[in-house]
């Protein structure tokens, strides 16, 4: 989820405390995140060739 919507869900007004509070990266989730990027980057490539 989006930091700044789930900001917004729990009613911080510091992101800080959102970011410390619902965030735990481990390397699947960060595997997921650049595979999720990369096949943004290739449909936007598909449709301008």
């Amino acid at each position: 989820m989006n930091p700044k919507t789930l900001q917004k869900i729990m009613g911080h007004s510091d992101i800080g405390v959102t970011l410390n509070a619902y965030t735990h990266l481990d390397f699947e989730d960060i595997e997921k995140e650049m595979k999720e990027v990369c096949s943004r980057q290739v449909v936007k490539l598909q449709k301008v060739v």
